[in-house]
């Protein structure tokens, strides 16, 4: 038993769908405030309760804000106050916050960032939440342990999830007389790209290597993971020095030098929709959020546009985004939890995933079916769906690959994988020379993590 809404018995199956109504009967509250304690926090904050998040288009702000008003119609006297922290700025406010005594009561957080936090004391744990939303079943199966455990505390729960696929234009790679699997190999992949550039306008796959975005250490974690490797093992040695990453950085150059273009030092993931919309790039990893950006505003192009998973050499190059809800050490910790349950409510979560249809997939057992799956944005990129759900199943996320590590943040926002990669595609490095060189940037940077793990 989890506990009562209007004093019938909730189960593990309906809590979800009774959140929404045990809100408005002031019981969740009592329940949660049973499973967490508020020493951590001075608890003063009255009823104003501070909930950031990361969600910048219109459609996800006005939702929330609509959730966040009906939890303040459920709870007289509290007032929901919303910050909109947009991922770049979430890492060097958080700490400002923490050193101000000014931390939000719930935020959105990105996994790899959640584990710095935990490390800074800056986070309460999860775990109250997740036993009143029915425990690890509640998710997608093996979800929260794999994205969420750590140290035996569960320091975020994932609010949404996506994976990283290989999108293209089906008119402009059938127009270059190439097609490709849903599987495809690398080799596969680099004919295709070739194949469809066309200089100077069209480019088989504008690569995103800015070094002040993560989009090549991402992709190059998609590749070295296709091949069996690993950038960083569990105990924080680098290993960018090794053959399977040197193969997967062998591959990008490749790409880079005979079907990307010069642009490709100055791009950031988040121009993946413009380079497909204006058929700059012929494939681009993505999730399938591009393809719901084009649905709403360039219905012509979301069309012409379809998915395969990422290229396999030994195993596909699957990558999770698991958007995370977190408690940091606010003012208040019970009405935070409280909150926290209310946004996976049956009448809150679903529509807010469909805001903008394909951008975000069920984390929640309960939304992964009809529900969820039969808009007809959903529907109509079936396949797309299914190799999502499919990632997500086998996937992780970047770094995370012996669950949560405190090392994958600083390692992929220390940006010295994109550094390294621009060195080879426009400093004229090798690949063994500049691997080596950022191995030892990258081991410094991990020797500093474990210095202040103890």
């Amino acid at each position: 038993m989890i506990g009562s809404v209007n004093g019938a018995p909730l189960s593990r199956r309906t809590f979800v769908r009774g959140v929404l109504g045990a809100a408005a009967a002031g019981t969740v509250g009592a329940a949660l405030s049973g499973c967490g304690s508020d020493d951590t926090s001075s608890g003063d904050g009255g009823g104003r309760l501070v909930f950031w998040h990361n969600y910048t288009q219109e459609a996800r702000v006005e939702f929330m804000r609509q959730v966040a008003d009906r939890f303040e119609e459920s709870h007289p006297g509290t007032t929901v106050e919303i910050e909109v922290v947009p991922f770049p700025q979430f890492p060097t406010k958080w700490p400002a916050a923490q050193a101000a005594g000014s931390l939000p009561d719930v935020t959105t957080v990105l996994p790899e960032q959640a584990v710095s936090m935990w490390h800074a004391g800056a986070l309460n744990p999860m775990g109250p939440v997740l036993d009143e939303l029915g425990g690890g079943s509640a998710f997608v199966p093996g979800l929260v342990d794999k994205i969420g455990l750590y140290r035996d505390e569960y320091i975020l729960l994932p609010h949404y999830v996506h994976n990283r696929l290989l999108a293209h234009r089906t008119d402009l790679l059938s127009a270059a007389g190439a097609s490709l699997p849903e599987r495809p190999t690398w080799d596969q992949v680099l004919t295709a790209a070739q194949a469809a550039t066309r200089e100077p306008d069209q480019f088989g796959w504008m690569l995103k290597l800015s070094a002040a975005d993560t989009g090549g250490g991402y992709l190059l974690y998609m590749l070295t993971h296709s091949a069996g490797g690993r950038l960083f093992d569990a105990d924080g040695k680098a290993m960018l020095d090794t053959p399977e990453v040197r193969r997967a950085t062998e591959f990008l150059t490749e790409i880079g030098r005979t079907a990307s273009g010069p642009g490709q030092v100055n791009y950031n993931i988040n121009d993946n929709f413009s380079l497909i919309n204006a058929g700059t790039t012929v494939l681009a990893e993505v999730s399938g959020a591009e393809i719901g950006t084009a649905a709403i505003e360039a219905p012509d192009i979301a069309a012409q546009l379809a998915t395969t998973f990422m290229p396999t050499d030994v195993v596909p190059g699957h990558l999770i985004g698991a958007i995370s809800l977190a408690l940091p050490k606010g003012r208040n910790p019970t009405l935070a939890q409280e909150f926290a349950a209310f946004l996976y409510a049956e009448d809150n979560y679903v529509p807010f995933l469909h805001t903008i249809p394909l951008f975000m997939f069920p984390s929640l057992a309960a939304a992964n079916g009809p529900a969820f799956f039969d808009h007809p944005t959903i529907a109509q990129y079936q396949a797309t769906a299914q190799q999502t759900m499919t990632g997500i199943e086998e996937g992780s996320a970047p770094g995370f690959e012996d669950g949560p590590s405190p090392y994958a943040g600083p390692v992929f926002s220390s940006h010295v994988i994109e550094q390294a990669l621009q060195s080879i595609l426009a400093g004229g490095a090798s690949v063994e020379g500049a691997l080596g060189a950022a191995n030892q940037t990258l081991q410094s940077t991990l020797d500093d993590v474990s210095s202040r793990l103890g």
